[in-house]
């Protein structure tokens, strides 16, 4: 990938996640790279391709992320939490979810984005879904409380946005700690 196409994506996610899908025009990811609207053509046959484009690489990289704080943790309490960690440093960024403004944009979006956007959130869920299901006090519920803690997680950060103490975010955070006890409070006692 050239270094230009590189610098436009990455220009065009910061534009979104600090601000709104209406962001990332050509004309503006122009003007932010320093180049002619009509260059950006030259990388991205069109808006639509860039936006689907940039979701399918947002999933990728997000569950990157994720399996890398999660490797080797085998409590889901834990792993939850790295969840969480990675909304607080979104929030600290000033970021939303690159899927969540997608979802804000409702009409402005296409059928292929709107699919997209549904892969991911469905992903998330079954990925916290599965680590629920780990947890004995919340195996049979797992898919419907995975669908709650991802939409706490996703309205808080969203929010949470301008606030520089993250008050809704830490508050999911910290109900997360209390709905799965660790493993080590699982064990019974031995002698």
């Amino acid at each position: 990938m050239s270094d230009t196409r590189s610098q436009l994506k990455q220009i065009a996610i910061e534009q979104i996640r600090r601000r709104t899908l209406h962001a990332a025009s050509f004309r503006e990811l122009g003007k932010v790279a320093g180049i002619k609207s009509s260059s950006v053509h030259y990388h991205f046959e069109n808006r639509d391709a860039l936006l689907l484009e940039l979701v399918k690489d947002y999933e990728q990289d997000f569950f990157i992320r994720l399996e890398q704080r999660c490797h080797e943790l085998s409590d889901p309490g834990q792993q939850l939490q790295q969840l969480a960690a990675l909304f607080l440093l979104s929030q600290q960024s000033q970021y939303q979810c690159l899927c969540l403004a997608f979802a804000a944009a409702g009409d402005e979006t296409n059928d292929q984005q709107r699919a997209a956007v549904e892969q991911f959130l469905q992903r998330l869920e079954t990925w916290i879904s599965a680590v629920l299901a780990r947890a004995a006090d919340h195996a049979d519920s797992a898919p419907q409380l995975a669908r709650v803690i991802l939409s706490a997680l996703e309205g808080a950060l969203l929010l949470d946005r301008d606030q520089p103490q993250a008050p809704r975010l830490n508050a999911v955070s910290q109900w997360l700690t209390t709905l799965i006890r660790s493993h080590s409070d699982q064990q019974p006692e031995t002698l």
